[in-house]
């Protein structure tokens, strides 16, 4: 909110703390708005996705059972011995979903309200919803002071350069989580109202859920996919199903050479390995919250290497610039006959 803060401020001449009391209150009322009408609509498509549970497993089984008679039959034959093998009441959804059902995950819970338990465990509750927005409160009102501060701690003959740096991690992190966020934003509507439209039940509950997952680069792509391919898989069959995915990618792929370009730009630019890298070893240290932060935390040490290789260069070329040649008797020296002369006259 930092952006919208400083125009109230520079541009619109408000005071400061006022500017911030205004944003905080544009920011209550998203906020009161989407309980009031997206949080009940989840809820209930929630509430009637798990009520309605079992009858999408038996058309998921009867699909499952469907290809695997047709695998077997008509299979090449070194496949149809092993596929012969397999056991169709081995392949049972139904039951895994009564299982479910009747013995659910204690992080799911029985209702809509236990999936949130966990998130709001996670929060800390109401302490971090007063402890964010006030800390967040001085940062704006007081953030050129921590920065001024910080410079102090740094040699005079380095605090251009660490200004700098600190400017340009500022504007990379800035750009990529209001960026990301809006793109989070972008894709939740875009496959809720997709949904909606194709006739897809749960159309806004699978929407929220593609909206949050897509914060993860990638992986997230294919996590909003799964739900809206199985429900659509239980509810009108396989090419019902493989249609809504190839949909789905259309938005995606609008998503990532539209909408992304616009929003967040080159502001962050790694490469797709360099971003799979980051996921993995984020997944591996940190787990989800290590997924979350591997990619700003990929694009502040991409910032800082590029930061480093553009001072390095500049050394280097300050190094070979050409040394001048002394001449024995420049035109302009005082010592020459002319100038002796010049001085003679002048006495």
């Amino acid at each position: 909110i930092s952006p919208a803060v400083s125009y109230l401020h520079y541009r619109c001449k408000i005071p400061r703390i006022a500017a911030i009391s205004l944003v905080y209150a544009l920011c209550a009322l998203a906020a009161l708005i989407a309980l009031a009408y997206v949080i009940p609509a989840v809820q209930l498509q929630f509430m009637a996705f798990t009520s309605n549970l079992t009858s999408y497993a038996g058309n998921f089984q009867h699909t499952v059972d469907g290809w695997l008679l047709y695998a077997q039959t008509n299979a090449p034959g070194f496949l149809q011995e092993p596929l012969s093998k397999i056991d169709p009441e081995s392949v049972q959804v139904e039951r895994l979903v009564r299982e479910l059902q009747s013995n659910p995950p204690d992080w799911l819970g029985s209702t809509f309200a236990g999936v949130f338990a966990g998130a709001k465990a996670a929060a800390t509750g109401i302490a971090t919803a007063v402890l964010v927005p006030l800390f967040s409160f001085y940062i704006l009102m007081d953030g050129s002071r921590y920065r001024d501060g910080l410079l102090r701690l740094f040699p005079k003959r380095w605090k251009g350069d660490v200004d700098e740096l600190l400017s340009q991690i500022d504007t990379v992190l800035g750009n990529y989580i209001r960026g990301q966020l809006l793109v989070c934003l972008t894709i939740g509507v875009s496959v809720a109202l997709l949904l909606t439209i194709m006739g897809v039940p749960y159309g806004i509950l699978i929407g929220v859920f593609a909206g949050v997952v897509d914060i993860v680069p990638y992986v997230g792509v294919a996590l909003g996919m799964i739900p809206a391919f199985l429900i659509a898989l239980g509810y009108k069959g396989l090419l019902f199903a493989i249609f809504v995915v190839v949909m789905m990618e259309v938005v995606h792929w609008t998503e990532g050479h539209i909408i992304v370009p616009a929003i967040i730009g080159q502001s962050v630019g790694l490469p797709p390995l360099v971003v799979m890298i980051a996921l993995g070893a984020g997944a591996e240290l940190g787990g989800i919250m290590g997924m979350f932060l591997s990619m700003p935390i990929a694009a502040i040490l991409r910032v800082v290497v590029n930061f480093y290789i553009s001072r390095l260069e500049r050394w280097d070329n300050r190094d070979e610039l050409p040394t001048p040649v002394r001449q024995e008797n420049p035109p302009d020296s005082t010592n020459g006959p002319d100038a002796v002369e010049a001085a003679v006259a002048a006495q």
